[in-house]
C-alpha cells in the first residue's frame, strides 16, 4: 500500500458520532471535517425534531444541502420552497437562508457541505459570527498560514517543472501541518509559477518540513528548474469576501 498522506482515510458512521444541540429542536454531526483531514469544505449531518425551525443565517461561502430524510422548506432571502427527499440546495456566499422541518410529527435531516474549511455562520437578527466547526470544538485556526512561492523557470523547462510538482505531491501530502498545495502559472509571465501551500502554521513549514527528507527530495525534483532562487511570504487572509 503506497502512503500519500498523513492522514488516513476514515469511514464515518452517523449515528455513532456525538451530536451538537443547536437549539429549536436541531442537532448537528459534524462529518468530514479539518481534524481529519479535509483541505477544502465540511459536511455533515443537521436532524430536525418535528416542526423545528434553525435561525435565519449566512456563511462566507457557498453551501449546498441535500434533504435526506423526510419533507422541508427552505428560506432563501425571503423566498420559501418546499423540498422532498433528495431535493438539492445551493446557496452562494453572503446570501441569508435557513431550514425547516415542514413536518409537526415526522423528523427531517440534510446532509451538509460547505466549500471550504473556514466556514463561518452569520446569525442574521444579531450579526453574531462564528466558524462553523467551532461548534464541534475545532482547534484554533490562528496560526494556520500560506506559503507562496514565486518560481521563475529555466526558459524551454516548463512542462517538465510541472511533471516534477506533480511528482512532489505525495511528499507535501506526507508533511505534518501540510493542508493542501496548489501550482499556479503567471499568465503575464509563462516562465514564472506561483507555489500555493497551506500550513497549520510557519514553524511547520520552516522548521518542520525544511528539516526533512520530505524537504530535501523536493528540491532534489525541482531545484534543477529554477532560473533564480524563489521568493517565499507567508500569508494569512484578513478579510473573506465569498
Amino acid at each position: 500500500m503506497t502512503t500519500i498522506s498523513v492522514w488516513p482515510a476514515r469511514v464515518l458512521a452517523p449515528d455513532r458520532l456525538p451530536a451538537i444541540d443547536r437549539g429549536n429542536g436541531a442537532r448537528t454531526t459534524p462529518l468530514v471535517t479539518r481534524d481529519l483531514g479535509a483541505t477544502s469544505f465540511l459536511n455533515g449531518v443537521t436532524r430536525f425534531a418535528p416542526g423545528a425551525v434553525i435561525a435565519h443565517h449566512s456563511h462566507n461561502c457557498a453551501e449546498s444541502v441535500i434533504i435526506i430524510e423526510g419533507a422541508a422548506i427552505v428560506d432563501i432571502d425571503g423566498v420559501r420552497t418546499a423540498l422532498a427527499m433528495h431535493d438539492t440546495t445551493f446557496v452562494p456566499a453572503n446570501v441569508a437562508h435557513h431550514f425547516e422541518n415542514a413536518s409537526s410529527t415526522s423528523p427531517m435531516a440534510i446532509f451538509w457541505t460547505y466549500a471550504s474549511t473556514r466556514a463561518t455562520r452569520r446569525l442574521a437578527s444579531t450579526g453574531q459570527t462564528q466558524r462553523v466547526d467551532a461548534e464541534a470544538g475545532a482547534a484554533s485556526d490562528a496560526q494556520a498560514c500560506r506559503e507562496t512561492a514565486r518560481i521563475r523557470v529555466r526558459p524551454g523547462t516548463e512542462r517538465s517543472f510541472e511533471a516534477a510538482v506533480a511528482e512532489a505531491v505525495p511528499l507535501f501530502q506526507r508533511a505534518p501541518g501540510c493542508r493542501s498545495l496548489e501550482l499556479r502559472r503567471v499568465v503575464e509571465e509563462p516562465d514564472v509559477y506561483v507555489l500555493c501551500v497551506e500550513w497549520d502554521s510557519v514553524a511547520d513549514h520552516r522548521e518542520r518540513f525544511r528539516n526533512s527528507c520530505e524537504y530535501a527530495r523536493w528540491r532534489a525534483l525541482v531545484g534543477g528548474f529554477f532560473a533564480e532562487p524563489p521568493v517565499v511570504v507567508h500569508d494569512r487572509p484578513v478579510l473573506g469576501g465569498f
